[in-house]
């Protein structure tokens, strides 16, 4: 905002750029263990590191109701002036992502058990995405805590100290991976157990974080922290009705990602070694776009929590403006700098000709994909959750008819064109529910 109140385009790109940095961290964390991989231990175990993490990504992308959750409802409270709920989102947060996270961990054989078999790839890489996710699931209580923490930083529109966390893992994990790897040789063991301490370095950086932010804002609410508010029956329905949409949204979108990855795992190891450094490509240009929603859930759901509608407009407006630039800035810098990268993270000659096959359709994803995210970050601020369950269990539907009628058609090429299909069709099926927002926006 500037000093009037109003947001800028200034603003924007000044709340975009740090939440960039911070959003990046989980694909930086995928890209430095790809990479190791890649030049310490070979295609079999580049293979295991794209199943592990697909398989890993259940566990983080399905509980991102916590982060989504907190930081609409949070930003709602911070537009309507209320402190108290602000702090009371936090308490309620926290200790849910923990505790989801050691429940996940504690059953991780079972889990394990049930997914691994789903994939269909061969034993060996099927052995070595199971050592690569059981390092890692030592970290998971931290991640989920972590996400949560993110969140709240987000929708205060304070996304520095979110960047502050992703700092503090990444500082330790990249030259932790590469000891275990390149020192030790642990292998994939080594790069899931250097991830997961990187975790709890950051839960704790983001704790001492949030303490400060606290202060700052007035200090520690004694009455934030007590049963009665965290068990203030609306509060709580609020929170369970906002978080088991996205739940279920979040389970759709994570079985679309699942399926394109089991697709990948069909079509043999070398294009599943391929797809896994083109996947580290979509997810850094994800969570370059997700910055600006990200920036969105702030203002729009303060907007919304303040009831002002001229604001909402404007942060909807100037918010999309700048994801649809970085889209083509995103598109055009997979082309030209992909076939660097593809060599530089792999050796394989076979590894880097399948990659740089199917580089173009990964370069097609930001471009087709931008409005997808733009509108997620819009309807989370908004806490507009239902629609967005109904739109993900749609889409779904839309990417799975679309790949068996491409993929046994086109192969590969019907693979990657099915999941751009998908990206399409999750804007298009929230499209539907924009005509309501302004509506209920006037009347409440």
């Amino acid at each position: 905002m500037n000093r009037a109140g109003v947001l800028t385009r200034k603003t924007v790109l000044a709340g975009a750029f740090p939440i960039m940095m911070a959003n990046a961290s989980p694909a930086i964390v995928g890209l430095v263990d790809t990479w190791v991989i890649g030049q310490y231990a070979g295609t079999v175990s580049l293979a295991s590191i794209g199943l592990g993490a697909a398989i890993y990504g259940i566990f983080f992308w399905g509980f991102g109701f916590l982060r989504m959750s907190t930081a609409g409802l949070s930003a709602q409270a911070d537009g309507a002036k209320d402190q108290r709920a602000v702090q009371a989102h936090l308490f309620r947060a926290v200790p849910m992502g923990f505790t989801i996270g050691l429940i996940l961990f504690l059953l991780q054989g079972v889990l394990l058990a049930i997914l691994l078999p789903l994939y269909g790839a061969e034993a060996q890489v099927s052995d070595g995405a199971r050592t690569y996710i059981t390092a890692r699931l030592w970290g998971i209580p931290a991640t989920l805590s972590s996400i949560v923490l993110m969140g709240w930083f987000i929708g205060l529109a304070r996304p520095r100290l979110a960047l502050y966390m992703q700092i503090a893992l990444n500082f330790i994990n990249a030259p932790l991976s590469i000891f275990l790897v390149a020192g030790m040789g642990w292998g994939l063991h080594g790069v899931g157990i250097a991830s997961s301490i990187a975790e709890w370095i950051g839960l704790a950086t983001g704790l001492v974080l949030a303490a400060a932010e606290i202060k700052r804002r007035g200090g520690f609410d004694r009455m934030a922290a007590k049963l009665e508010t965290l068990l203030d029956i609306p509060a709580l329905k609020k929170l369970g009705t906002a978080n088991g949409n996205i739940f279920i949204r979040t389970i759709a979108l994570t079985i679309g990602f699942q399926f394109f990855a089991r697709a990948a795992a069909v079509q043999g190891t070398v294009f599943l070694a391929g797809f896994q450094v083109l996947m580290q490509f979509i997810t850094l240009i994800a969570l370059v776009l997700d910055a600006f929603a990200h920036v969105a859930e702030a203002h729009v759901g303060s907007a919304y929590g303040a009831r002002d509608e001229k604001r909402f407009d404007r942060a909807v407006r100037l918010t999309s403006e700048f994801s649809l630039i970085f889209a083509f800035l995103c598109a055009g810098a997979v082309m030209l700098l992909g076939p660097y990268a593809i060599n530089f993270i792999s050796d394989d000659p076979a590894v880097r000709e399948s990659a740089m096959t199917y580089l173009p359709y990964c370069a097609l994803a930001p471009i087709v994909g931008f409005a997808a995210w733009q509108l997620d970050g819009i309807f989370i601020g908004i806490t507009r959750t239902a629609a967005m369950r109904n739109a993900g269990v749609a889409a779904l539907l839309i990417y799975l008819g679309a790949h068996y009628v491409l993929e046994p058609r086109f192969a590969g090429v019907g693979v990657w064109v099915a999941f751009l299909v998908y990206y399409m069709a999750r804007a298009l099926t929230m499209l539907p529910a924009w005509s309501n927002i302004k509506r209920d926006l006037r009347v409440e």
